[in-house]
């Protein structure tokens, strides 16, 4: 058990996030779960984390869009909780093209995927403990460039390189990881048999769970000699 040790799950009301928060119940961390829209779902993670575990858990809204809501979050997270794990899942994910006038989907998919996990960061820092983590979540996508995602793949480019450089100079007292998964989970409009379908054009020819992005949150947790990391829990589909 982790005593007295608390995470902020951005993003955390359900799919990735809601394992990732009730895995961190599982040893005991008390969890801060954030959404922006689903209070419902939300909710239900919340009961479910302390219906299961013997630790707190509480709800905070903030919308990512909206940079003073993200200036927010932290200071009331830590009036309740002493934060010293930070995880950025929340982001935002649907097609565009760089052909598209404007910039409103730069804007919209930065905002969220980008500046709100270096804002949080930033804050964190002021009131982490020594021996912090912070563990962003990316996307397996980041090492290719031909994409229908345009703006979205940019987002997560930049979340991976600052991921690295922030790890120098956040270094020796707080760790800084990102884990990029690959076919995990359907899109919200879609079934599993468009995620299998995806899934026999990668090495391993399947699937994952979220349990995989667990299991890669689990390593960075226990291995406290790991900063500047990036796992990618794909099948291989980085390759």
């Amino acid at each position: 058990m982790e005593e007295n040790k608390s995470v902020l799950v951005t993003g955390a009301s359900d799919r990735i996030g809601k394992e990732i928060s009730l895995y961190f119940a599982s040893i005991g961390y008390n969890v801060a779960i954030h959404y922006s829209t689903s209070f419902e779902k939300a909710q239900l993670t919340r009961q479910d984390i302390v219906s299961k575990y013997d630790v707190k858990c509480e709800i905070f809204k903030a919308d990512f869009s909206d940079e003073k809501e993200v200036q927010k979050l932290i200071p009331e997270v830590n009036s309740i909780f002493n934060i010293n794990c930070l995880v950025n899942n929340a982001s935002i994910f649907y097609e565009n093209s760089f052909a598209e006038k404007g910039t409103s989907g730069l804007t919209s998919f930065f905002d969220v995927n980008f500046k709100a996990p270096y804002v949080l960061t930033k804050q964190f820092v002021e009131i982490a403990p020594e021996g912090a983590l912070i563990i962003n979540i990316l996307d397996t996508k980041i090492t290719k460039n031909a994409t229908s995602h345009f703006d979205y793949l940019l987002s997560k480019k930049f979340l991976a390189v600052f991921t690295r450089q922030v790890a120098v100079q956040l270094a020796p007292g707080i760790r800084v990881n990102g884990i990029a998964p690959g076919i995990i989970l359907p899109p919200p409009d879609k079934d599993n048999q468009y995620i299998e379908k995806l899934a026999k054009n990668i090495p391993l020819k399947k699937s994952g769970h979220p349990d995989n992005i667990v299991n890669s949150i689990k390593f960075f947790v226990n291995d406290n000699f790991a900063t500047g990391q990036i796992i990618f829990n794909d099948g291989g589909e980085n390759l």
